[in-house]
């Protein structure tokens, strides 16, 4: 019987407190071959009341989504459920509810205000400062039978009624733009309420907003005065309200345990503070707008119980829990008052086997400097410390003057992420590519928190380039609809007039214009991401929401790029040589250009402070094609033919000065991959430069030749010249790469392809789009409900297969070699149809369900 499953509003299970007046609903099918209509009902309550009102809507449409048109107000309370009727007109039964809360939309339903320590806070950015603690004791005037908690705050807080905590969201309110913006929370606390006297506390730490961030680590960078505001709202059995909000009535003191609370460098505990709360909170004010953030929550995620305990050379103990992750440790000790003890987090042990974190810190090693490291000061009492306001990425934790016999069974590494849903599966008979999945997976748990970072340790930083070239592989990962609309209202709210989106985002607001102008700020690759990004949502997931969203700041970040189009400046006046095609070529302003190419490929580093032309008019021909492409949707169709110009124009000069049918005069593999991936030469000499790949990749020895920015597309280029076993070896090959890595102990992905630096940047796993889309063969059409299933084998490979939890359902294809020939394994979600293409088979069209081909 058809039914529909996995309802989502807004693209989240079930949220509480969302501020989009006209939200939509998505689900899926199953248990039919195609949904030839749907019903929806839906209740609306007012906080605290009865249902107002109930609504029906149907529709005879196989679309699997709905968008309420129903302005809803502040606090409403929305249920919905749905009943599908299937292709022979047969309907079903009803799905289960999910539910969605509003938050508060208007500026005016805030009766808080923001609250401080009650102190002058210095902008030196050297001084730093105590966990605030705050307290309000409250009596209640009735039987609670409706209670909501609104919380925000520029840093990190944490927030217990009666001793209790409240919520499991972790890192609230999360990273953002707080220059623009404040994200708040809504919590039911209905049945928090155990007693008539009541205890409301906070904790405030400098979070995202006060924190070292990004590549130097300079703290302070949105603020010095970071500032909590909550507003508790109680509805009585009797239909009374009571509000109870921050203020300058709340106690507070900053003489807790909690003496440092550093994202970055992390925190300094000492069990002897307990919290005086002898003074009053100071009133200040936020000028930035305050919405919700319409993102999945930050939680704790999987536990690593029990490591191994390793004796260094140098005497040290280390705890190794064989997972590099993003997150914190929880540990139970004892030790003597005064006590001093420590855990040091870093990635590796050195060629010693010594502890060592010199590859992520810029400042040197943990006996110089204080970074990722857990200071805690005992006081003869047993205790249970995890981190609240600070996270690490680690896989080996040093333990220095540990206070007490060190037992594997009280340590448990615990990793934090955004609770997105996992939408695959997948498994092989190579256990190296295995390993390349489950690292490369491990790499985006460890970098999607509340913003795509390069890295959980020395920089942390929301790139765009890393964010972009890895869109199409994360997104069969994890359903991030949600996180890249918050992201890129981080990525818009930063954005320049001038257009230009700064490379990192949220951005830092107080870079001195000098450095912008002598940085890479906006390079080519990077700040264009706010034009991929929504050209590729709108194709992954069939939803052009992204794009009208942002489309005026994508025409803004066109223009910039534009803008760049027949300069030229000190540094390129006499490179490349002037013609006629002078105008249409980008040789100003800087970029990174291909990123972290293998040593023996890439040019020295001194040319990232000279254009790169070639990469630079590549992006800007590729950028214009795509916003020609959205400009067509949109049905700006004079904007379309303006930037179909200029991506043709781009074009021919890009042909002109660095492809020359095909003759490119050098053996760097990204220069033959680009104008291929990027779609800019046309079939006769993308022929050739095709064949030029495979001819390099074996002269390499399959040894990887390309960079950040080509290494998503070489695997499809080698397979679209026939190659896909030379593609595989590449993947696999053990003396430069995934599996390089993987031999030397790695659990995630290197930034680099040598162990100098991060060990867990998620870049380079974008090797994965071609596993899946290629050889699994899963490609979504264009078409909504729509696949293409075209798996190439490997000759060395036995076995492969995937399952995608797409916007329509679970798609799945694989194959394996029995008895001398090759069997597919393929099944196609309900209300779906796909075409597929098994190899030396013309294509045949196959609607839902199962099949062994």
């Amino acid at each position: 019987m058809i039914q529909a499953i996995n309802l989502k509003i807004a693209y989240m299970k079930n949220p509480i407190g969302i501020d989009e007046k006209n939200p939509v609903l998505t689900w899926k099918c199953r248990d039919a071959i195609k949904q030839s209509a749907y019903e929806i009902e839906y209740n609306v309550q007012s906080f605290g009341a009865e249902c107002r009102e109930t609504k029906i809507i149907r529709a005879n449409t196989d679309i699997m989504e709905f968008r309420f048109e129903d302005n809803f107000k502040s606090r409403d309370i929305v249920s919905c459920r749905i009943r599908l009727t299937n292709e022979n007109g047969i309907q079903g039964e009803w799905s289960e509810y999910a539910t969605f809360e509003m938050g508060l939309l208007e500026k005016s339903d805030w009766k808080a205000t923001f609250i401080m320590g009650d102190y002058d806070h210095e902008k030196n950015p050297k001084m730093r400062y105590p966990v605030d603690y705050f307290r309000k004791k409250f009596t209640l005037s009735g039987k609670v039978k409706h209670a909501r908690l609104y919380m925000t705050a520029c840093g990190l807080y944490e927030t217990y009624l009666n001793g209790e905590k409240v919520g499991d969201q972790v890192f609230a309110p999360g990273a953002t733009a707080f220059q623009k913006r404040a994200h708040y929370q809504v919590y039911d606390v209905t049945e928090m309420f155990s007693q008539k006297t009541n205890s409301w506390t906070i904790e405030l730490a400098d979070g995202f907003y006060a924190s070292k961030t990004g590549v130097f680590g300079k703290a302070k960078t949105y603020g010095h005065e970071p500032k909590v505001m909550g507003q508790l709202e109680i509805v009585y059995e009797d239909g009374t309200v009571e509000d109870v909000c921050t203020d300058k009535k709340f106690e507070w003191s900053n003489d807790g345990p909690i003496r440092l609370a550093d994202m970055k460098d992390g925190e300094i505990v000492d069990y002897s503070c307990t919290p005086s709360y002898s003074g009053n909170a100071r009133t200040t004010q936020y000028d930035g707008i305050l919405c919700a953030s319409n993102n999945v929550p930050v939680r704790e995620q999987e536990r690593f119980a029990n490591p191994t305990i390793i004796k260094c050379p140098d005497g040290h103990t280390v705890l190794d829990f064989h997972q590099n992750i993003a997150g914190y440790v929880e540990t139970t000790l004892c030790g003597a008052n005064g006590k001093k003890c420590q855990m040091v987090f870093g990635e590796k042990l050195d060629e010693n086997g010594n502890f060592t974190y010199k590859n992520i810190s810029w400042e040197g090693e943990y006996d110089t400097c204080h970074f990722q490291t857990a200071d805690i000061i005992c006081d003869s009492n047993k205790h249970v410390y995890k981190s609240k306001f600070t996270v690490m990425g680690f896989r080996y934790v040093l333990l220095l003057e540990w206070p007490e016999e060190i037992k594997p069974e009280n340590f448990t590494a615990i990793a934090v992420y955004s609770d997105m849903d996992t939408s695959f599966e997948f498994a092989s008979s190579d256990n190296m590519l295995n390993q390349i999945v489950k690292n490369t997976f491990w790499s985006v748990k460890g970098n999607f928190l509340d913003v795509p970072t390069d890295c959980p340790t020395r920089e942390r930083a929301g790139w765009t380039g890393d964010a972009q070239l890895f869109f199409n592989t994360g997104n069969y990962m994890m359903d991030q609809r949600s996180f890249f609309h918050k992201w890129l209202q981080d990525v818009v709210d930063s954005q320049k007039e001038n257009g230009l989106i700064y490379n990192i985002n949220p951005s830092n607001p107080n870079n001195p214009q000098i450095l912008e102008w002598l940085s890479v700020e906006g390079g080519a690759g990077w700040g264009d991401a706010l034009i991929m990004i929504p050209y590729y949502y709108w194709k992954r997931y069939g939803d052009d929401s992204l794009m009208k969203k942002f489309w005026e700041p994508m025409k803004k970040c066109f223009e910039f790029y534009k803008g760049r189009m027949g300069k030229r400046n000190l540094l390129s006046l006499l490179y490349p040589p002037r013609t006629k095609f002078d105008k249409y070529l980008c040789a100003c302003g800087r970029d990174f250009g291909e990123w972290t190419e293998p040593e023996d490929c890439a040019p020295s580093q001194y040319k990232m402070m000279i254009p790169m032309a070639e990469e630079a008019t590549a992006y800007l021909s590729y950028d214009a094609a795509l916003m020609s492409e959205m400009a067509m949707y949109i049905k700006e169709n004079d904007l379309a033919d303006e930037y179909k110009k200029i991506a043709e124009k781009t074009k021919e000069a890009y042909n002109y000065y660095f492809v020359k049918d095909g003759k490119i005069e050098t053996n760097r593999m990204c220069k033959f991959v680009r104008p291929c991936g990027l779609k800019l030469v046309d079939d006769k000499v993308r022929s050739v430069l095709l064949s030029q790949i495979v001819k390099l990749n074996r002269e390499r020895d399959y040894k990887i030749g390309t960079g950040f920015l080509t290494t998503p597309f070489v695997f499809e280029c080698l397979s679209e010249a026939g190659e896909s076993d030379d593609a595989y070896r590449m993947l696999v090959n053990p003396e430069l790469g995934w599996v390089q890595q993987i031999n030397n102990g790695a659990t995630t992905v290197w930034e680099n392809w040598t162990d100098d630096a991060s060990l867990n940047h998620y870049s380079k796993g974008a090797c994965c789009q071609w596993i899946f889309d290629t050889v699994c063969g899963i490609k979504l059409s264009e078409q909504k409900n729509h696949f293409i299933i075209k798996p190439h084998l490997v000759s060395d490979l036995d076995e492969i297969e995937m399952s995608y939890d797409s916007v329509y359902g679970k798609v799945v294809s694989g194959w394996k070699r029995v008895d001398g020939s090759v069997r597919y394994h393929i099944v196609i979600p309900a209300n779906t149809e796909a075409e597929v293409t098994l190899p030396g088979e013309e294509t045949r069209v196959l609607c839902a369900g199962k099949y062994d081909l």
